[in-house]
């Protein structure tokens, strides 16, 4: 099974090399826009843009040294899997934001997280009528651990 930190940081990752692409995407259209105004016969890209460029083949290089640990869908906002892996991913978020377990200044020290969804507690039914429940944090990334069959066990 893979480390649940490591699937987090690999979330996270990928959403700031979304943020990052877009970043780059905007600076490189405005560098060519400045290029354009001055009529200039090249473009000359800004240092940021370097280190914006820089810092995502930095997260490249990260996941993919993390590759084989990976566990769910990535949080691509461009994939129909990475959107619904991103909100199963935010259940245990309490108000301010925050993991359970996390940091959160708000909540006092370590996040409580959301006090709608408590671990072991009924969120859903399946098709034949197992229980779909709020897993405890160590194993919210297992898929068999959101699961319960009628007479308590883990789903097979």
């Amino acid at each position: 099974m893979t480390d649940p930190t490591i699937t987090d940081l690999r979330r996270e990752l990928e959403k700031a090399r979304e943020a990052l692409a877009g970043a780059e995407q905007h600076l490189a259209r405005h560098a060519e826009m400045n290029a354009a105004l001055h009529c200039a016969a090249r473009v000359m890209y800004s240092p940021l843009h370097a280190k914006v460029t820089a810092a995502i083949g930095g997260i490249d290089h990260a996941l993919a040294r993390t590759e084989g640990n990976r566990h769910l869908p990535t949080l691509d906002s461009q994939s129909s899997d990475g959107v619904w892996a991103a909100l199963i991913a935010d259940l245990d978020r309490c108000g301010h934001g925050r993991h359970e377990g996390d940091d959160c200044g708000s909540c006092g020290g370590r996040s409580r997280g959301n006090p709608n969804l408590r671990p072991g507690q009924v969120i859903g039914y399946g098709l034949r009528g197992d229980h779909i429940v709020m897993p405890y944090r160590e194993h919210k990334h297992d898929p068999a651990a959101w699961r319960l069959r009628l007479d308590g066990g883990e789903q097979q």
